[in-house]
């Protein structure tokens, strides 16, 4: 089952949290679940200036 939704399918683990998520919660190009990835995404753009 996955960590964020609840939804029951194929898991992916995410490489920063280790949080078992499905496809539609996980990003495969950063490896890594749709809360992980969102705070990458802000250091990155916070990073940027």
């Amino acid at each position: 089952m996955c960590s964020l939704c609840g939804r029951v399918a194929f898991l992916h683990t995410c490489r920063l949290c280790g949080a078992l998520v499905c496809s539609d919660c996980y990003v495969p190009e950063l490896g890594v679940c749709r809360i992980c990835a969102g705070k990458l995404r802000r250091r990155k753009s916070k990073g940027a200036f």
